[in-house]
């Protein structure tokens, strides 16, 4: 895990000048959180001297460096959240990251043949959206939106993962809110400790 933690430090340095094309500061700074995104998971994903397990933790440790998790639980939850104990958002908070890491090996992680291509930036609605193409084996490519956002003092941040236009946030949210209204907390906490294991 230190390697990691060394290569995401190194990576905040070198990220910093290759985006000079970017049109805005903003766009710059999501293009760099993209793109240590890009490294440290790919990097994981493919790492051939990490067991399963390994490269299972070095993945979640790269969506820690860059995912907004409170963002994401605000919206996961929405008014729901008021059904959790302290004990079960605890619990909740703790889960997350481990989900997001298996979310993202799930739909990226499976015949990864080159690194993803990190191709442009743009602003919607005040958020930047970074496209990249995540090459499958031959010649098929899977087209990915990473929504990120300036939060205060976090900096650049992703707060949502956009497939083919289809939105991971609103996915889970619909999907946590059928868990939720069918058996309250228990039910989505047990359902996030299956899905994390694989």
């Amino acid at each position: 895990m230190r390697r990691f933690a060394a290569l995401f430090a190194g990576l905040l340095i070198a990220f910093a000048p290759l985006r000079a094309s970017a049109e805005t500061q903003q766009e710059r700074e999501a293009l760099d959180t993209a793109g240590i995104l890009v490294e440290m998971a790919h990097g994981a994903l493919v790492a051939p001297d990490l067991d399963e397990a390994q490269r299972f933790q070095s993945l979640s440790f790269a969506v820690q460096q860059v995912f907004a998790f409170d963002i994401w639980e605000q919206f996961l939850l929405g008014d729901r959240a008021a059904a959790f104990s302290d004990s079960q958002i605890t619990e909740f908070r703790a889960l997350l990251p481990d989900f997001l890491a298996r979310l993202y090996a799930n739909q990226f992680g499976k015949g990864l043949d080159r690194k993803p291509e990190i191709q442009n930036a743009r602003t919607v609605r005040g958020d930047v959206l970074v496209r990249a193409q995540i090459p499958r084996a031959g010649d098929s490519s899977l087209p990915v939106d990473w929504r990120v956002r300036q939060i205060d003092g976090q900096g650049s941040k992703v707060i949502d993962v956009m497939v083919g236009g289809a939105s991971f946030l609103i996915l889970k949210r619909d999907e946590f809110a059928a868990l939720l209204d069918r058996g309250g907390p228990a039910e989505l906490l047990g359902f996030m400790r299956t899905f994390v294991k694989g």
